[in-house]
């Protein structure tokens, strides 16, 4: 699944010269390397900010395997990640898809580029993980943090774990 990234992306690149200009939706929206940032609100919420739209059209979202609830939030939208939750937020086109995740457990990422963020509300200490190809962990984020600035591009695993950091 992985390793069709960069197929895709190539692809992509070339059905940007050869094919019209389309509606900007989530079905045939661009997904290459843009970058969102989430900023906390009232309540709990969340707001996606589009800091740099993706640019190469898309053969297919982001997604995980298992499959996780996720739906995209558009540019200036809002999103919670409920208790107990890790939530991923990764950019396409005019906003980002968010990804729930509750169970422990490894997750494989499909069609996942640009600089994102992770809001982990898990409980007692749980961390979000997330590794390379190699599965050498890149990054973790503590419970109860929000972090932006996500390189998703190299991310192939997201591990919940009831480690910490």
């Amino acid at each position: 699944m992985k390793s069709s990234r960069k197929t895709a992306a190539t692809l992509g690149l070339a059905a940007i010269g050869i094919t019209s200009a389309v509606a900007m939706t989530p079905a045939n929206a661009a997904a290459g390397p843009g970058a969102v940032t989430v900023r906390p609100g009232a309540h709990g919420a969340y707001t996606v900010h589009v800091t740099r739209a993706s640019g190469a059209a898309a053969l297919a979202a982001p997604s995980t395997s298992p499959s996780v609830d996720h739906r995209f939030v558009p540019d200036g939208g809002s999103f919670t990640c409920a208790r107990s939750y890790a939530c991923a937020v990764v950019p396409y086109s005019n906003g980002a898809y968010v990804f729930n995740f509750y169970r422990y457990g490894g997750y494989s990422l499909s069609y996942w580029h640009g600089n994102g963020a992770f809001v982990n509300n898990q409980t007692d200490g749980a961390a979000a993980r997330y590794d390379d190809a190699n599965g050498h962990q890149v990054g973790c984020v503590p419970a109860g943090i929000a972090r932006n600035g996500i390189d998703w591009n190299p991310i192939w695993r997201i591990r919940l774990t009831a480690a910490a950091c």
